[in-house]
């Protein structure tokens, strides 16, 4: 009878004051159907700002929700004959180790396992969840935080000492079999920034945007042209003719079509810079990409930067096809047929393995780094709520040094040189 019944994440998207929008998500129970037959109030111990007094209206914490989900089911659900666990108040230390094994153990339909990350977050968001669950209920529960987190010692940003709760759980993990190149040479790079304009000019300043601005894919595809009525999605300052800097406003997540669809998501709100070094490039990526736009019809409610053969604001999803499109169809066989042999040999890599738009922004990352950033700048350029990911790059350093080609002051020369050619500048 139980098992008739699963925990699901239901997240209700909406939208403000005409286009803003943000989402909710709550933690529900399905019956074999699939139909929602009760709503929990588990969503209550989740957030993504802790308790914080204030929080964005665009945040929603649905990525540790599904987490909770997964451990409900495993624990109350799958093996209720083995645990016993009635409810929540009944799971104990015991049941979420067993969990978080078999988690991190658990083959992936492609053959691969999950990745260092996915379970560290996995965890992180469970044992925050019996965290903030006990502070109500601490006279129901058999689990404690004592048995969750242990305390630790770290050295802020500012370099004074503080002190961390950090979840006490340690997890053995299968590595991962990767099937997608993470890493990008500096001169692969830029050709495959002149396929875009060459064959695929409708994502090339998108992809500029990521791997100047270091967004993520779906950041870049909220982005609003100047004359949006919703608010210029970027701010351009000249002096005369010469781009002094360029502002992607991120502040709010709007809706961008007039079916409704969201076609990308904010994870952290704010206004972001290209990066100076990068201006250069930027400035040409953005005029052609102004010239592309002046032949294409899209919705002027909307104004959106990026738009697909329907005139509508496009998705991550057209963004993602798009792009594999353009490595398969484009980048590889111009690789593999390249005079150059690292060319050739990255073209051999392409043949086994993908290339995703988020490569663009870990490409942005690894150049900041070798062009001299700290832990504290490279955290604001590339919008970061929290310094981890910028010391994981720190941290790696040298052996970026010995793989990557660093960014330097020719790239935006050479790059220029290749869209000149392509468009007969």
């Amino acid at each position: 009878m139980r098992k008739r019944y699963r925990y699901a994440v239901y997240e209700r998207k909406l939208i403000r004051d005409g286009a803003m929008a943000y989402s909710r998500s709550f933690i529900v129970v399905k019956n074999q159907y699939g139909v929602i037959v009760h709503f929990t109030c588990f969503h209550r111990y989740l957030t993504r700002y802790g308790d914080a007094v204030y929080r964005p209206l665009a945040s929603d914490a649905r990525e540790k929700l599904i987490y909770v989900c997964k451990m409900l089911n495993y624990v109350l659900v799958d093996r209720y004959e083995i645990t016993g666990a009635a409810h929540v108040f009944q799971i104990n230390r015991d049941m979420l180790e067993a969990f978080f094994r078999d988690y991190a153990l658990e083959q992936q339909p492609n053959g691969s396992y999950r990745s260092r990350q996915s379970i560290e977050k996995c965890v992180s968001s469970v044992a925050m969840f019996f965290r903030r669950l006990h502070k109500k209920y601490s006279e129901y529960m058999i689990i404690s935080p004592e048995q969750l987190f242990v305390e630790k010692t770290a050295r802020s940003v500012r370099g004074t000492i503080v002190k961390k709760h950090v979840p006490d759980f340690q997890v053995r993990g299968i590595p991962e079999n990767r099937h997608k190149l993470k890493d990008i040479p500096t001169k692969i790079f830029a050709l495959l920034l002149n396929q875009a304009f060459k064959h695929m000019p409708e994502i090339a300043l998108a992809m500029c945007v990521q791997a100047f601005a270091g967004l993520r894919p779906g950041e870049a595809m909220s982005l609003r042209q100047e004359c949006s009525p919703l608010g210029p999605g970027v701010t351009i300052t000249k002096v005369g003719e010469a781009f002094k800097s360029v502002e992607i406003d991120l502040t709010r997540e709007y809706v961008l079509r007039s079916d409704g669809v969201v076609c990308g998501r904010i994870k952290k709100e704010r206004r972001q810079k290209i990066y100076p070094a990068f201006l250069q490039a930027f400035t040409v990526a953005y005029e052609r990409h102004s010239k592309h736009l002046v032949s294409k019809s899209f919705e002027y409610a909307f104004c959106p930067m990026f738009v697909n053969n329907r005139g509508m604001a496009m998705t991550y999803a057209d963004y993602r096809g798009r792009f594999k499109y353009l490595v398969e169809n484009h980048l590889r066989p111009m690789l593999l047929e390249h005079d150059d042999a690292d060319c050739r040999l990255y073209g051999l890599l392409l043949c086994d393995n993908s290339l995703s738009p988020h490569l663009l922004r870990h490409w942005y990352s690894v150049s900041l780094v070798l062009m001299g950033e700290d832990v504290a700048q490279l955290q604001f350029w590339r919008g970061d709520a929290n310094p981890e990911s910028a010391l994981t790059y720190l941290q790696n350093k040298g052996e970026l040094m010995r793989e990557l080609s660093a960014a330097n002051e020719s790239f935006a020369e050479v790059l220029m040189k290749g869209v000149a050619v392509n468009y007969g500048r």
